[in-house]
């Protein structure tokens, strides 16, 4: 390894380590890294002309005195990236600074249900995002679907496989941009959101237009050798007179469809939630094949990863938690060791929160490793 190699690791290494645990100072830098002072000082200086840190003043100092620390913070504000999810009917949109703080999020209609109808809608939602005065510096998009070297392979907007993304946004915005699976974006809020919890195993469950999971392993997200690892929704239901996969009867999407065809008018989350508490027979019944394809899903991502936890995206859970109880009820004969299931706070938001964390390691050249980042709408 030549020095030059040498020289890139250690201002990594030095950034990360400002990025976890700012304010921070030189000194506790150059003890927590091993590295020299002068190193450590000279990295200081390229980070700080490159405008990724800032010093904010004078720390403490020790119980023997001596000088006060110089204390140093992670520039969240150099720029900001734009984080997007393509839905069935909307686009999601969020803007964050580069410490994942949250700046703004909004979710747009789409007229229309083609491939170029969504793709138009996403044009328009970002270049009306672009804040002025302020450096975008990444994008990420989230679809329904396989992503395989930031390209769409399939998803559930069928004719999305016919474009090039990645390709027309770098062209009009001229900055890097990642496309990825929603689930395993959602999986990376779990890992580099963790609030006061560090996990380095667990699977994010998406039940909302599909079937699909996201799935971290020792602090990785694995995807698989053709990235179709967690595709879970095209497992096959059996309950039927034919098998069908799981995600035509299961997911979010798919329940209010059956409902709305078999009511005969649009059902929505409250309908289905009012449907349970009354005991309409059609909505119980679909209910029951929705909650006993969830049981298959998960009792299979249980026995097959052993997680610390799983972390499931519903809106039909979410308005009937009573049925996560029961789903986790079954699940639990099944599995030698009691594994928490939870309910995401807000499904739509975790997966933009996964992609700017995504998009944000790559402008920061950081893919892997721990980096812990802000939940917060102000960065400090």
């Amino acid at each position: 390894m030549n020095r030059v190699n040498i020289r890139k690791i250690n201002e990594l290494n030095v950034l990360r380590e400002i990025f976890n645990k700012a304010p921070t100072s030189r000194a506790s830098v150059t003890s927590e890294l091993g590295l020299t002072k002068s190193t450590v000082y000279s990295i200081f200086s390229v980070l700080t002309e490159e405008g990724l840190i800032y010093d904010i003043g004078q720390g403490s100092s020790t119980r023997s005195g001596g000088r006060k620390p110089a204390l140093t913070n992670f520039n969240a504000n150099v720029g900001y990236t734009i984080n997007t999810k393509i839905n069935s009917h909307t686009i999601s949109c969020m803007l964050n600074w580069l410490d994942g703080s949250v700046i703004t999020y909004q979710e747009y209609p789409v007229t229309g249900e083609t491939a170029s109808q969504h793709l138009l809608a996403l044009y328009q939602v970002i270049r009306s995002a672009v804040l002025t005065g302020e450096k975008l510096l990444g994008i990420s998009v989230g679809i329904y679907g396989v992503v395989h070297d930031n390209k769409v392979v399939k998803a559930t907007i069928s004719d999305l496989i016919e474009f090039n993304l990645v390709e027309v946004l770098h062209s009009r915005f001229d900055v890097p941009v990642v496309l990825e699976n929603e689930a395993n974006m959602s999986a990376l809020h779990i890992r580099d959101f963790p609030g006061n919890e560090r996990v380095k195993n667990a699977v994010s469950v998406s039940l909302l237009d599909g079937i699909g999971a996201g799935i971290i392993i020792d602090g990785n997200l694995y995807t698989g050798v053709h990235s179709e690892a967690g595709e879970v929704g095209h497992t096959p239901f059996y309950g039927l007179d034919h098998p069908v996969p799981i995600e035509d009867l299961c997911s979010d999407l798919a329940v209010m469809a059956r409902l709305s065809r078999l009511k005969g008018y649009e059902i929505d989350i409250a309908d289905i939630r009012k449907g349970f508490d009354t005991e309409d027979t059609d909505i119980e019944r679909v209910l029951d094949q929705f909650s006993t394809g969830i049981v298959m899903i998960l009792q299979n991502l249980v026995l097959s990863f052993d997680p610390e936890k799983i972390v499931i995206s519903s809106q039909i859970l979410r308005a009937i938690p009573e049925l996560l109880t029961a789903i986790a009820a079954r699940i639990k004969p099944f599995a030698h060791k009691h594994t928490p299931i939870e309910l995401s706070d807000n499904p739509d938001q975790a997966a933009l929160l996964g992609g700017c964390a995504l998009i944000s390691r790559k402008i920061l050249g950081l893919p892997t490793g721990e980096l812990v980042f802000k939940k917060r709408n102000t960065p400090q």
